[in-house]
């Protein structure tokens, strides 16, 4: 079960697992495996919003279900109806962060280069998403932690052995690559993707608990 909303998950758990649009039938039996290893926050491609309904209702209170994609307020809107309770922006702007304050829904903005990441940690969303963050490479850790001067960071892709080097710099969580899911979205074995999971997990685990840094 999950405890508090969104940004406690986070906070916690400091992993979200991110299903691409057009994601199969296989959404709720990854979802729950995803869930059952400790993945306890998911995002949903706006595309799919069927997709984010059903994951919703099945999962209850074992995950925070979220969005990514959004780009307008009716985006935010749509999302929240049908169940999201976070959403990312690839492009962080202060009319949607203001939007999502405004409906009590947790933003974070998209940004990358460190004047954007300064700029989005100043618009009043709940924190910022560095998207994408693989162009930049995980010696980007702690210059990108810097600028968002304390602004809880989501960092948007990473593999297992980047995860260890974005929290370790203070990011507030990471959105696990590609590698993630694999071929479990195609009928590949769930079994191997609870391995998968594992790898993310022990390592967020081993760092523990996300914290503000100190002034």
């Amino acid at each position: 079960m999950t405890h508090g909303g969104p940004l406690e998950v986070l906070a916690e758990t400091r992993l979200i697992a991110s299903f691409p649009a057009g994601a199969s039938s296989r959404m709720v039996a990854i979802a729950s495996v995803l869930a059952e290893e400790g993945f306890a926050a998911l995002t949903v491609d706006l595309g799919d919003l069927d997709g984010l309904q059903r994951l919703a209702t099945v999962l209850g209170g074992r995950a925070v279900i979220g969005v990514h994609g959004v780009r307008t307020a009716d985006d935010l809107s749509k999302a929240q109806t049908v169940g999201a309770t976070y959403a990312l922006a690839p492009i962080g702007t202060k009319v949607l962060a203001k939007a999502a304050a405004s409906r009590n829904l947790p933003l974070f903005a998209g940004a990358l280069t460190p004047a954007e990441i300064v700029a989005a940690a100043g618009m009043g969303a709940a924190g910022v998403l560095v998207h994408p963050a693989e162009v930049l490479g995980t010696n980007y850790a702690p210059h990108a932690v810097a600028a968002a001067g304390g602004c809880p960071l989501i960092v948007g892709g990473s593999s297992p052995y980047g995860v260890t080097q974005w929290l370790n710099a203070g990011a507030y969580a990471v959105v696990a690559d590609s590698s993630l899911l694999a071929d479990a979205l195609d009928h590949g074995d769930l079994g191997f993707l609870r391995d998968r999971a594992r790898n993310y997990t022990s390592e967020a685990q081993r760092i523990g608990r996300w914290s503000p840094p100190t002034p």
